[in-house]
């Protein structure tokens, strides 16, 4: 079975400190840059030469995904920064306009009134499940049922988390 990552791409522990691991911090420069290039999630992970796990060589649209997604890179949490606060949210907004399942809103669109709004606080429980569950959907031999209760395991605790913002 292969070894899961505990510490994220790009980095390495040096004297019990994240340190940049260079070749790996030049790639997630390259998959931001490619991204905001307009290139896709499928197209980065095609061209990847570093692999993302040891033995692993094969990247897919998750694991790139996970990069985009990962604050780590801008600094936070004592880790070296790799990319700037503006790559970080330009990839961020072009995720969201890439989206099919929902349309991006506007900014300029007048609010109704009434409307509500919800307030998304993931927990430290929820990111530790969210991640279980890519690394199960990573493996070579998931098991689809322990997977699909995560999967709502971690659906109900994001639920529980919505606080609702009347407008």
């Amino acid at each position: 079975m292969l070894k899961n990552r505990s510490i994220p791409f790009g980095y390495c522990m040096v004297n019990g400190k994240y340190a940049l691991n260079a070749p790996e911090a030049e790639a997630v420069r390259k998959i931001f840059a490619d991204y905001i290039g307009g290139k896709s999630l499928k197209a980065i992970a095609a061209e990847m030469q570093i692999p993302y796990n040891t033995g692993k060589a094969i990247w897919n649209k998750n694991m790139v995904c996970r990069v985009l997604e990962n604050k780590k890179y801008i600094g936070e949490n004592g880790y070296p920064k790799i990319i700037t606060a503006e790559d970080f949210m330009q990839a961020a907004r072009i995720k969201a306009e890439r989206n099919t399942y929902r349309k991006p809103t506007s900014q300029d669109e007048p609010r109704l009134a009434g409307a509500t709004i919800t307030d998304y606080k993931p927990t430290d429980e929820i990111q530790r499940m969210t991640n279980e569950i890519n690394r199960l959907l990573d493996s070579e031999n998931a098991d689809k049922d322990k997977v699909e209760a995560l999967i709502i395991r971690c659906a109900q605790l994001k639920y529980m988390t919505i606080c609702e913002v009347r407008t």
